[in-house]
């Protein structure tokens, strides 16, 4: 059965606010305007003139005169073929009785429903009540909520018999007397329902709504297009996912949808990258869209409770409205209307969740050998003098007390100084052996990360307005100690029927947000293992740091210094000082809607955002870094020992800010109808104008400063013409500097469809961007970005009507051009100004910063796209396929020119490159056992490819390849290609009585380059293509069971096909003073020269120093990056309504969520290849983590 009754959520819920306002009117007058209303309407006129028109078109327009609606079978209604009516001011009865009684129908008033059947159907069941004992069954369906539903389809499986409910929710229907029999119950907008009657004479039935019908449109941000009418590719996270809990709502696109990768940025934050790279020099992140408008801080400032739907934008048809920014894909994010609630006239939603993970994996971030083992190599790496650098071991003189020696180096130095004895030396060394510091660093310095989140989100709606409130409080601890985020979120959004013909809709966001990172994430990187924090007893040691303590208590009158205390402890570092970052961040969007006529009306929105950040850094008098810099910054007379203090007593304070306004205005036309019921006509057609506005302030340094009594100190001396400790002339910064940044669009925009008889559907848009980024030259500053599409329906062809088990079947062909912004270069020449007076000349200087492109323009994407969508047995297994060519062209990137230009290389628009792939989602529904147990499961697969097929450079060398980014782009090769050396062993350098063995390196033609000099020649003659950085091939498989009142689901993502650069050794050359070989020490030592670099111990190697331009870019580092991640296990459990009723709550979770549980890895040394070791430690790799929280609403 097909029930013509709201066809969007929305209306459900104008419509039993419109049924509670006549329930309070019927309370209050003693139910007389009810009874007189109803008569009314069954005895009321109507006036209707339809052409050659279905039964159902006809029930619509019905409906919509009357305000009855309908319940029918549409498939029969179907079958009865089209009518034409032309009456005037007919009464109701008569005029449904002419109209039905020749097509051999029956209808039936029931309160507000009209029941229409086959006249054999209800002939066909009086026999049956003659010969089969009866029974009456009455009940209740209700929503989630609790809120009755009027109008649903209560029906006996397997027959015809039904009725609807009343306004009250209620039904009551006559049955035969058997234990088998089962109710189907239906309600458009919601869940079907099946539940089996038995010997129960009373039902309560709950339908929960059906969050699928919102995944059958696709939102662009401009327009709400349908699934069967939209002819790009896009794809929809699930409610399901959605209301998973996190923090980042980019969470939930992990795995979900094809085609879309992801990876951390050097902050921390998920980016995605959507089908593949588009540009060479330009941020690869897609457009996010909140509410139809793009927002600034992508998805830092969403609250991810109040998130209705995310629409993935893929080709130009689905994206190419957004013109200039999005040939990256588009992200649309729709927020959460007001719903109210029977009883209390609101509704109210309360969740809250915390997370847990372990602490840092410090074999990861601190991967670095035993105590032992660095001591052994210090020892071995001083006995040849540092390998025989330039920066051997330090002589006894005050110019070398900031030498930064570690302890075992500085045992070693004392005893070659003739300070410390041999026994001495030893006892040292082998004590350090001895010592580890990582559990001390674990309880000291790193913390759990936890996260806590609560959030309240209160709704109402009437039939004129809607609101919605939210607030969220998150606070989120990290891996290290001090460090911590505290983020509030409210949000406010109502929309408002002022008039029949105006709509009136605003919303409102206000984010504070405070970053505290106080703690210590690359103070733990410069402490040797043997480097204690606290003795036995708990009490704080000095660590070495800064300073060569025993040249610094032999030479420097430290007493004199305005600070005596000259050592360093890292707990008391983090304690005495407050790193901060405050945002306070609003957005504000307004708009009113103008309806002139059915199908036609006026959208005049206005968005603005203000996002502003303070910085500050407050260093008290006990940190290290305020007494060193007060110290050092102090005059020393070597002579008398008299020193004279620059900078007064106090703690130290730095601060910034920075301020981004935006605002955009849009006026846009909208023109929806349908004609004939054949002709289905969309267009839009609108201006928009964008203004984004960023400003920083850096302040000088506050110097005697303190935080309690807010007062600062002044330098006694000056800020100019003083020398520092060592003697050296100095300044003291004592100016604001200051950066203002503008940019500005203007934009032009259309969409038009048209859809034949349900079934072909043709598209276009068309949008141009003039802006300040771009040339003045009108030929390409309106260049437009346009597409076109067309879909074939193919699935309701008559010729596919005789396939039961086809539900869809949907052919789709788009073709057009995107475009992407690049803000790196202009089209004149620019000059860099210096923020502040050259020190000596007291002039302000400046340098060329760009030399200019003269025709600078919008890097434009072309892409075509074939796509399929198909369902088969009730949604029982559908999904697409979807097959794409991106053409990039007037790529912004560095390429070689003339040098009587001034320069050898610009950026210019001169690159292209393609990239080509194909997406395939399967997904499936099945009742296992009817609505308890139900399996839903989903298998997404991608495939993409790019190549550079234009870009000019005349020659390579070795760091422009092994070093990645822009400088590694070669014509003809992957965008993502990683460039290695190819390992030669090692070559003989001297003879053969006095052999000198060096590291070498295949070059071309049969050279061979050893570690002691540079590379020469075109990089590309001998550089190895190991293959791509990214993964051509990625998974995405998630399931859900849901078993009774409890819901278990998974998510697993694969990616393959790519290669990543595992850890080296890091071969410590000693010439700080100080070692911290890695993990892979042992490896070298046990490998053969000819296949791995091995150290050069016991002789002077004075190139050592420059081998890292060398070992860690070796062809033998390179490794398989396939693996396959278990990212995410949720357990759910449904506390039953008739539980909860009595307590007043609607519905209440309680779940349990596991994140990153494990990774499987095609590499034999166990390194995640996201997130591999680095050679120097530093490598945050994400830990399990694991959620408990709950959700209620009522």
């Amino acid at each position: 059965m097909k029930k013509n009754w709201f066809n969007t959520i929305s209306e459900i819920w104008l419509r039993k606010m419109l049924w509670l306002m006549r329930r309070l009117a019927f309370m209050m007058l003693f139910g007389v305007f009810a009874t007189s209303a109803n008569v009314y309407s069954q005895e009321g006129v109507i006036s209707l003139k339809m052409k050659n028109v279905s039964l159902v078109k006809l029930f619509e327009e019905v409906t919509r005169k009357t305000g009855y609606d309908f319940l029918y079978n549409y498939d029969a209604m179907q079958k009865k073929g089209n009518v034409n009516v032309d009456v005037k001011s007919v009464p109701l009865k008569d005029f449904l009785t002419g109209v039905l009684e020749e097509k051999g129908l029956e209808y039936e008033f029931r309160d507000e429903v009209i029941i229409v059947q086959n006249k054999e159907q209800v002939a066909d069941s009086k026999p049956m009540a003659q010969v089969v004992k009866k029974r009456t069954v009455s009940g209740t369906v209700k929503d989630t909520d609790g809120l009755p539903v009027p109008g649903a389809s209560v029906i006996v499986k397997g027959t015809q018999i039904g009725v609807a409910t009343d306004v009250d929710g209620k039904f009551q229907i006559k049955v035969d007397d058997r234990q088998d029999l089962v109710f189907q119950i239906t309600f458009v907008g919601m869940k079907s329902k099946e539940v089996k009657v038995g010997n129960v004479k009373v039902l309560n039935i709950v339908l929960e709504y059906d969050t699928k019908a919102l995944e059958e449109v696709m939102i662009t941000g401009y327009q709400t297009i349908s699934r069967e009418r939209a002819t790009g590719a896009f794809d929809i996270v699930s409610a399901d996912q959605l209301s998973k809990p996190t923090s980042d709502i980019a969470t939930r696109l992990i795995g979900t949808m094809a085609g879309v990768q992801n990876r951390l940025d050097s902050d921390g934050k998920l980016v995605f990258e959507i089908r593949g790279q588009t540009s060479l020099n330009t941020d690869t992140r897609p457009l996010v869209v909140i509410d139809g408008f793009a927002v600034e801080d992508d998805f830092s400032s969403i609250n991810p409770n109040d998130v209705e739907s995310m629409t993935i934008l893929k080709d130009a048809a689905a994206a190419s409205i957004w013109g200039a920014r999005s040939a990256n894909g588009v992200i649309v994010i729709t927020t959460k209307k007001g719903k109210a609630n029977a009883a209390k006239g609101m509704n109210v939603n309360v969740s809250a969740f915390v997370k847990i993970s372990p602490k840092l994996d410090l074999d990861t971030y601190y991967p670095f050998v035993s105590s032992e083992e660095v001591v052994e190599y210090e020892k071995r790496g001083f006995a040849t003098d540092f390998f025989g650098s330039f920066w051997g071991p330090i002589d006894d003189s005050y110019l070398n007390v900031t030498e930064d020696y570690s302890q075992a180096v500085v045992a070693l130095n004392e005893n070659r100084l003739g300070y410390m004895s041999d026994d001495e030396m030893n006892r040292i060394l082998e004590q350090l052996k001895k010592q580890d510091n990582r559990s001390q660093i674990k309880k000291y310095l790193l913390q759990l990360p936890i996260t806590q989140q609560y959030n309240v989100s209160i709704s109402g709606a009437t039939e004129k307005m809607n609101n919605v409130l939210s607030l969220m409080y998150e606070n989120e601890k990290d891996y290290f100690k001090e460090n911590n985020t505290d983020r509030v979120l409210i949000n406010y959004r109502t929309s408002a029927k002022l008039f029949r013909w105006l709509n009136f809709d605003f919303s409102g966001m206000f984010q504070y947000k405070k970053l505290d990172n106080s703690g210590s994430s690359n103070g733990i990187l410069s402490l040797s293992p043997y480097d204690m924090l606290v003795d036995e007893n708990g009490a704080r040691l000095p660590v070495t740091y800064g300073y060569y303590t025993p040249i610094l208590e032999r030479h420097v009158p430290t007493e004199n210094f305005p600070y005596s205390d000259w050592t360093y402890n890292p707990i008391t570092e983090i304690e005495n000082r407050e790193v901060l970052s405050k945002q306070l961040n609003a957005r504000f969007q307004a708009g009113l809607t103008i309806k002139f006529w059915e199908g036609l009306s006026l959208d005049s929105k206005i968005q603005y955002e203000m996002f502003n950040t303070n910085n500050s850094s407050i260093y008290n008098e006990k940190t290290f870094t305020t007494r060193r810099t007060v110290n050092q910054a102090a005059s020393w007379d070597k002579v008398t020992n008299k020193v004279t203090p620059n900078i007064p007593l106090g703690g130290i304070k730095h601060m910034s800010k920075s301020e981004l306004n935006a605002y955009s205005f849009r006026n846009q036309l909208n023109f929806n109808r349908n004609f004939a019921d054949k002709h289905e006509v969309n267009f839009i057609l609108g201006t928009e104008i964008n203004q984004r506005i960023t400003q920083s302030t850096n302040y000088p340094m506050t110097v005697g400063y303190d935080d309690d009594k807010l007062t600062v100190g002044i330098y006694p001396n000056g800020v100019t013409g003083t020398e520092d400790w060592m003697g050296s002339r100095q300044n003291f910064s004592y100016t604001n500097e200051f950066s203002y940044e503008t940019d500005r669009y203007f934009s032009l925009f259309g969409n038009v469809s048209y859809t034949y008889d349900g079934k072909y559907t043709l598209s276009g848009s068309v949008r141009t961007d003039a802006s300040n980024l771009i040339t003045d030259d009108p030929k390409y500053r309106y260049a437009p970005f346009w597409s076109v599409g067309i879909g074939w329906q193919i699935g309701k062809e008559n010729f596919m009507k005789d396939m039961e088990a086809l539900d869809r079947l949907n052919i789709r062909v788009t073709y057009g051009y995107n475009g992407n912004v690049d803000k790196t270069t202009s089209f004149r020449p620019l000059i860099d100004i210096s923020a502040t007076q050259n020190t000596y000349t007291h002039e302000i200087t400046s340098s060329i910063s760009s030399f200019g492109n003269p025709t600078l323009r919008w890097e434009k994407t072309g892409t075509w796209d074939v796509g399929i969508d198909y369902s088969f047995w009730g949604n029982k297994l559908s999904g697409k396929l979807d097959l794409y060519n991106k053409k990039g062209k007037d790529l912004i990137t560095s390429m070689t020119i003339p040098a009587i230009n001034g320069t050898r290389s610009q950026k210019l628009n001169t690159a292209q490159m393609i990239n080509r792939g194909f997406e395939l989602e399967v997904s499936t529904r099945i009742p296992i056992l009817a609505s308890n147990i139900v399996w839903t499961g989903s298998l997404n697969f991608s495939y993409n490819k790019n190549k550079i097929t234009n870009l000019y450079r005349v020659t390579y060398g070795s760091y422009d390849l092994y070093s990645g980014g822009s400088s590694a782009y070669v014509e003809g090769y992957n965008a993502n290609t990683l460039w290695a050396y190819k390992y030669a062993g090692v070559v003989n350098r001297g003879s053969e009585d006095d052999p000198y063995w060096l590291p070498a390196i295949h070059g071309a033609e049969g050279e061979l380059f050893d570690f002691s000099d540079w590379t020469s020649g075109d990089a590309r003659d001998y550089m190895v293509n190991m293959g791509t950085k990214v993964a051509p091939y990625t998974l995405g498989f998630s399931n859900s069971f849901k078993i009774y009142d409890f819901d278990l689901s998974f998510i697993i993502t694969g990616k393959f096909g790519h290669k990543f650069r595992r850890c080296s050794f890091n071969y410590p050359d000693m010439s700080g003073g100080y070692a911290m070989p890695n993990k892979y020490y042992k490896e070298v030592l046990e490998s053969d020269p000819m296949d791995m670099v091995p150290i050069p111990f016991d002789r002077r190697e004075e190139s050592y120093l420059y081998w890292n331009s060398y070992y860690p870019y070796l062809d033998y580092l390179v490794e398989n990056a396939s693996h396959v991640r278990i990212q995410e296990i949720n357990l759910t459990y449904n506390m039953p309504t008739r539980l909860l009723s009595k307590i007043g709550i609607s519905s209440l979770q309680i779940y349990v969520q596991g994140n990153n549980l494990h990774t499987f890895v095609a590499n034999k040394y166990d390194e995640d290849p996201e997130y591999p070791t680095s050679m120097n430690g530093g490598t945050i790799r994400p830990r399990a983590s694991y959620t408990l929280g709950l959700k209620f609403n009522f």
